[in-house]
């Protein structure tokens, strides 16, 4: 007798199960599970700009807009710049002909401002409950670009993040890290390098981007790879007070978090400042980084001389 010949109940459609959905949790869970899984980071020996405190660059920054042939204007001076209105600049912004933008002004207060202050930055998370994920979002004062591109990737403001997955029961399942040109890197949580049961990130030489293991890293820009090493500051995140990163005034808008740069006329926006958290820019999402990046064996930066225009380096 086959299978298909027996009746009975063994034979009666089964109502389908619904998938298993987390309890919601509450704000102070969400700030027990940040510090829980807060990353470690270690960056370069040779890194000079470190995390800063977003709203410590909002009061060292002018708000200005730009203005082709007339010189940019200035809406709000040092000291002087409002959160909340910040969080109103829409998302065109980013592509505007008149673009809003944070102003940092190192030239007025000093160049050691942009070496920002990590005894003064914060853990600014965001837990996502559409995708089961807390990000930690990572905010310098000054990008300095990878090593060997000299000035063509350099700009104020720069924004990364790191984001772990959970499952139903608000274990890690993943780690994803940020890098430029989309090369964002995932490990599963037992291919995660940790410390105390936290993931560990290494930082790449200037351009700040995270990830996995120590090495140099390709971008999609050819001959350009990420240096990320040993040696340098070990910064340990969950230090910082724990902050829910939608909570802050300036969450949500789309200014420019450092000066516009001069390539930006040409739609190339590798040297303005990037747009902070928002909606638009949650947590990296499965299919968004690839388990499968690795280190290579080639040296950091050029392999050759330049100058090299800074269209080569997509973000």
């Amino acid at each position: 007798m086959y299978p298909s010949d027996i009746s009975g109940p063994s034979r009666q459609c089964l109502p389908p199960i619904d998938p298993v959905v987390p309890a919601p949790l509450t704000p102070v869970q969400q700030q027990e599970l940040a510090q829980r899984y807060a990353p470690i980071l270690y960056f370069h020996p040779q890194e000079e700009n470190f995390l800063q405190d977003p709203n410590t660059y909002i009061e060292q920054s002018t708000l200005r807009q730009e203005r082709d042939f007339w010189g940019d204007k200035e809406l709000h001076g040092l000291g002087e710049v409002p959160a909340d209105e910040l969080a109103q600049i829409g998302p065109d912004n980013k592509s505007a002909d008149s673009q809003l933008f944070l102003d940092h002004q190192n030239e007025e207060l000093g160049d050691g401002v942009r070496d920002g202050d990590l005894g003064n930055s914060k853990n600014l998370y965001e837990y996502d409950p559409e995708t089961n994920t807390i990000t930690y979002h990572l905010f310098y004062s000054y990008n300095d670009g990878p090593p060997g591109l000299g000035d063509v990737q350099n700009h104020e403001g720069d924004w990364e993040k790191i984001t772990v997955q959970l499952d139903d029961q608000y274990q890690p399942t993943a780690v994803r890290y940020s890098a430029h040109g989309g090369l964002n890197a995932e490990r599963s949580w037992a291919d995660t390098p940790k410390e105390d049961g936290r993931p560990v990130s290494y930082v790449g030489q200037g351009s700040h981007a995270n990830f996995p293991e120590t090495g140099s890293w390709k971008s999609k820009a050819p001959g350009i790879n990420d240096s990320a090493e040993t040696g340098g500051v070990r910064f340990d995140l969950a230090g910082q007070p724990a902050i829910d990163v939608t909570t802050q005034e300036w969450y949500g808008g789309h200014v420019l978090w450092g000066e516009r740069g001069s390539g930006q006329e040409f739609g190339i926006g590798e040297t303005t400042g990037p747009t902070g958290p928002s909606a638009d820019k949650g947590p990296i999402v499965a299919g968004d980084a690839d388990p499968s990046l690795q280190p290579i064996d080639e040296k950091p930066g050029f392999p050759f001389y330049g100058p090299y225009p800074p269209f080569f380096f997509p973000r």
